[in-house]
């Protein structure tokens, strides 16, 4: 070989062993903050089946909350650099508060599962009923704590006023079955199988249903690594989804591999059925394929922080603005990275050996007595492309239809069409000075909109009315130190808790409601609250009237020193159910709770 051959092939090894740009970051750790239960099966899912290999990423999960040990907090994990990325809860808005710089890479669950538990003998289905309550309250850091908290404040109660019991999470279960507590906040995660397992009925009821929905499980990184690291945490996270989908698609094959070897037991006697039942729970708090994988709403995580604002929880506004990552303004995972990077690399030496070779024996001149060799062919190597996030899954369902019916008879008219869809917070925003107007100088007013509040199909016009009639009765039965609330949410009614609601029906709604403090109603005046010519509040009994009419219902809740509440919902429509010429079930009777 020559000295220009000898030389080319050391030039060819040479940048062959040079190591890649961010070579040293493909080896990331992921810190949980629970131990290695479906809670978490995405990540584990994306390691087992070669996710984060693939995208040229070795990953150690190290998972938290470990029997008998010192509780991990990922935070403090990632900012002692001993992990890049963590997971967590509505918690981050508090350590961003409190000046820690952190990403929201990606909303896992889009519910939190948190939700007020209760004995099935009794009856605490609302914040307001919890003041007659012994309430079991976990330390007031604990997430689920907070959560109970800008509830009751969005409803206009302080805790203070509720006689509370301080318990651990352990403690809920045994504390419910032996009357302890009346009623606690806790976690779907484990209350529910804990009281399974000991044979105890509960109810509950979600504190979303007051206040804006806090989002759930969550993973995060640190502001500076993903400005030095953009290109890593576009693989992490692309990575992470892929394995999140295929757990939630293949749940059985994964949580078995967590049941069979998992790094600490959980607290349960039946581990197996304990996994199968965290399948549903992951399943109904991901909202998967309604709502892809990874979503988060910056505006939704406002609303969080104002509750908390409101709550006491934070003493001052977080700073936002970058807090949820946005993944479309990264680039692209690099191609050249990872298993493929390695096989474009080989190529590229074999490739600059055959060329160094070939001119090489060119060169020796009247040394080759046969044809010299053709160039060697380049090998053509298929590159894998970029994980896309995941696409939303629309699926039309539609009511199967019953046979066509003979047309009406001439004389009969057609029905009245359908409303069009509305939202009701359209319909409010412009009410806001009216109303400000009616109670200025009379009660404090605030108005409580829920930003993603969900469509519905009745009319503006009434609506409007109906609200500031209520408006107008409740400012005329408070005192100078009253407090009124107008604000919207998103309610669901199902088989777990419409026996709670009675007149509730099953379905999804949008709700208004018009809250104030003044005096409760007493039982006899509540139990004729909608009858108009006895009612002691008769544009609350018009109200319901005219709510039917449009095609929603009505409840009432008042409590002693809590104040009133009217409630008024009015059905969801759907991209599917928007285009469907069925008319609205016709509604249930109104009822006072």
């Amino acid at each position: 070989m020559s000295r220009l051959t000898a030389f080319a092939t050391a030039l060819a090894l040479a940048l062959f062993g040079l190591p890649r740009p961010g070579a040293a970051a493909d080896s990331v750790v992921l810190q949980l903050h629970g131990p290695a239960q479906f809670e978490f099966a995405g990540y584990y899912a994306a390691l087992w089946k070669g996710f984060y290999r693939d995208a040229g990423l070795t990953v150690e999960i190290h998972p938290g909350g470990l029997n008998g040990k010192t509780p991990i907090d990922p935070v403090r994990e990632l900012t002692e650099g001993h992990a890049q990325f963590g997971t967590g809860n509505a918690q981050l808005v508090i350590r961003t508060a409190q000046g820690l710089p952190l990403v929201l890479v990606a909303s896992i669950f889009q519910e939190s599962g948190a939700a007020v538990y209760y004995r099935a003998d009794s009856d605490f289905s609302s914040p307001a009923a919890l003041m007659k309550a012994k309430l079991g309250r976990l330390p007031a850091s604990d997430i689920l704590d907070i959560e109970l908290a800008t509830a009751l404040r969005a409803e206009g109660i302080d805790p203070a006023r509720i006689k509370s019991v301080n318990i651990d999470a352990s403690q809920i279960v045994p504390a419910l079955a032996d009357k302890t507590i009346d009623a606690s906040i806790g976690s779907a995660w484990m209350v529910p199988w804990q009281a399974h397992e000991r044979g105890i009925v509960l109810k509950s009821f979600n504190p979303a249903n007051y206040r804006v929905e806090y989002y759930g499980d969550s993973l995060f990184t640190l502001k500076r690594y993903a400005a030095d690291n953009p290109d890593m945490v576009v693989k992490f996270r692309a990575a992470t989804l892929k394995g999140w989908e295929y757990a939630l698609q293949h749940p059985d094959e994964i949580s078995g591999r967590l049941v069979s070897d998992p790094p600490s037991p959980p607290p349960v006697g039946d581990p197996t059925g304990f996994a199968r039942y965290q399948i549903d729970v992951a399943r109904r708090l991901a909202r998967y394929p309604d709502i892809p994988l990874g979503y988060s709403n910056l505006d939704r995580w406002t609303q969080i922080e104002a509750g908390m604002l409101g709550a006491g929880i934070l003493q001052r506004s977080a700073d936002l603005t970058s807090f949820v990552y946005n993944p479309a303004a990264e680039p692209a995972p690099s191609q050249a990275s990872g298993t493929a990077g390695t096989i474009l690399r080989l190529v590229a030496l074999i490739a600059a050996l055959g060329a160094a070779a070939w001119f090489g024996l060119h060169y020796r001149r009247g040394r080759a007595k046969e044809p010299a060799p053709a160039p060697a062919q380049g090998t053509v190597v298929e590159m894998p492309a970029p994980v896309d996030p995941p696409k939303i899954r629309q699926v039309s369902v539609r009511r199967a239809r019953p046979a066509p019916e003979p047309p009406p008879l001439p004389e009969i008219p057609p029905p009245p069409p359908l409303p069009a869809p509305v939202d009701l917070n359209a319909i409010l925003g412009p009410l806001e000075r009216r109303i400000r107007q009616r109670v200025r100088g009379k009660v404090r007013f605030r108005f409580s909109l829920l930003p993603e509040l969900w469509p519905c199909r009745t009319e503006g016009g009434p609506v409007a009315a109906i609200v500031l009639d209520l408006v107008g009765i409740a400012t005329a039965l408070m005192g100078e130190d009253g407090s009124l609330i107008v604000g919207t949410r998103n309610i669901v009614f199902d088989e777990t808790n419409v026996y709670d609601y009675p007149g509730a029906r099953l379905g999804e709604f949008a709700r208004i409601t018009v809250r104030d403090n003044g005096p409760a109603l007493s039982e006899e005046e509540f139990a004729r609250i909608f009858e108009p010519d006895a009612s002691t509040r008769p544009a609350i009994a018009a109200a319901a009237a005219a709510v039917e009419r449009i095609g929603g219902f009505t409840r009432v809740e008042t409590a002693e020193g809590v104040g009133t509440a009217v409630h008024l919902y009015f059905a969801r429509v759907n991209e599917a159910t928007a285009q469907d010429t069925d008319a609205i079930p016709p509604p249930t009777a109104q009822v006072a709770e």
